[in-house]
């Protein structure tokens, strides 16, 4: 798998999705992996990962003109948590940092 934002905030390769998922740190991650990097074609392993597709699909919805690059998403309409904004908030200001260097 051709991950980013898991790569880099742990340091670890992961070959498939199963192994992402046990691990702790990189689950806790798989969100903002699936919101920043649409190259997998993470479709295929909604069955998996069914609770953060749906909070990705949230983030996009209420944040879509920050996406305007990547490949549509489902829209849900629902509120995002002020806690959660804030570690999205942190996760896209890096890696906005890291791509201008």
């Amino acid at each position: 798998m051709k991950l980013k934002v898991i790569l880099f905030f742990t340091g670890k390769y992961y070959q498939s999705i199963d192994e992402i998922l046990k691990d702790k740190k990189a689950k806790k991650l798989l969100w903002a992996e699936i919101i920043f990097n649409d190259e997998i074609n993470w479709e295929k392993y909604k069955d998996k990962i069914e609770k953060d597709y749906k909070k990705v699909a949230i983030y996009y919805t209420n944040f879509k003109y920050l996406f305007q690059n990547r490949k549509p998403l489902p829209e849900i309409k629902e509120k995002i948590d002020e806690k959660e904004i804030r570690r999205f908030e942190e996760i896209y200001r890096f890696l906005n940092n890291i791509r201008s260097l």
